[in-house]
């Protein structure tokens, strides 16, 4: 499957979750507007070997997953993992979002308060 083609089955399997209000297919992402104001990012590109999941409320990065290199000290490098409080830790996230998207569902749940 291309990138295209995964980002549509991630954006399909998003309407499924029941924190999710709406989801659109942006090209090289999905955005899924959740439940009290919170947004999901989802990038992907199959081609770059890149990925970013981000979690957003109003203008503010809440959480958000990504194997963008910058992060030489973790052990997981280049995958990484940007907590509620800014902290870079480890992410074992395989950086494809089908096979992610359910750890980030529950990530997401615990962080905003839903179960």
């Amino acid at each position: 499957m291309s990138s295209v083609e995964i980002l549509r089955e991630v954006a399909k399997s998003l309407t499924a979750y029941d924190i999710v209000i709406r989801v659109e297919f942006l090209g090289g992402k999905v955005r899924a507007h959740l439940v009290k104001g919170y947004v999901l990012d989802i990038y992907y590109n199959q081609t770059l070997k890149k990925y970013s999941y981000t979690l957003i409320k109003g203008n503010k990065r809440i959480l958000g997953w990504d194997n963008a290199p910058h992060h030489v000290t973790i052990e997981t490098h280049p995958d990484h993992f940007h907590d509620v409080n800014g902290t870079i830790k480890p992410s074992r996230l395989s950086g494809d979002p089908l096979k992610d998207l359910n750890h980030l569902i529950k990530v997401i749940k615990d962080v905003i308060g839903e179960d």
